[in-house]
């Protein structure tokens, strides 16, 4: 009677063991599966051009943007090199190539060709020929040493992977006195993307002096956002 006790105590843990080991492979790709939905993307991929031009060039949004009123608090100069990081369909471009004048320039630089394409023929359309567009890595906004007075991302920041490092990179683009200006969603509204891909100021200050900045302003003007000039 004991031999047939142990013989189906053994059965049992046998059978347990061989559901246990069944069943892992969907337990870690459950655990994956969760652990990819909550973790919030840096790198978004904007390549549905037309889903995104009717987004960004929504009439409405000028009235929380306030594009003019950026560019203008911004204090640019003629013959100013601005570049404007993660362009998108040059929203913002336009209005800075307006501002620094034929002997400035705009560059409008995004990971995406047709958004490039996109920003090409509108500088063709508005007759700006200080209105340039170029494709650039992901890592690198492959700008030349010393060739540019301000750094311009709007709503980009928060979708850059490895920000201290890309940053240190992006400094020794600027000219002596150049600037870094930062506009993206306050993390705390629901306005905007949701929270949790968005960043706290805080987050992103610390983040530039870890890159070798100092926060040289802070533009109390949006609604949603916050609008913050860095200097090296």
């Amino acid at each position: 009677m004991r031999n047939v006790l142990l013989r189906d105590k053994y059965i049992v843990s046998a059978f347990v063991f061989i559901l246990l080991v069944s069943l892992l492979p969907a337990c870690v790709h459950t655990q994956e599966h969760s652990k990819e939905h909550h973790s919030p993307p840096t790198q978004q991929r904007f390549d549905d051009i037309e889903t995104w031009v009717k987004r960004f060039e929504d009439p409405e949004r000028d009235k929380w943007q306030k594009p003019a009123e950026v560019v203008k608090a911004m204090n640019l100069r003629p013959g100013d090199v601005v570049a404007d990081i993660g362009a998108g369909t040059g929203y913002f471009t336009r209005h800075i190539a307006v501002a620094v004048g034929l002997s400035g320039k705009a560059i409008g630089l995004d990971i995406e060709p047709g958004m490039v394409k996109y920003m090409e023929e509108d500088a063709k359309k508005l007759q700006l020929s200080n209105y340039e567009a170029r494709v650039v890595k992901t890592d690198d906004p492959e700008l030349a040493s010393h060739s540019t007075d301000v750094i311009f991302l709007c709503d980009t920041y928060h979708h850059i992977e490895n920000r201290v490092d890309y940053f240190r990179k992006v400094s020794q683009s600027l000219k002596a006195g150049g600037r870094v200006v930062v506009v993206d969603f306050i993390k705390d509204t629901d306005f905007g993307p949701p929270r949790d891909h968005k960043m706290a100021k805080e987050v992103v200050i610390e983040e530039m002096q870890k890159a070798g900045y100092r926060l040289i302003k802070s533009h109390d003007l949006l609604q949603y956002q916050y609008f913050l000039e860095f200097g090296t």
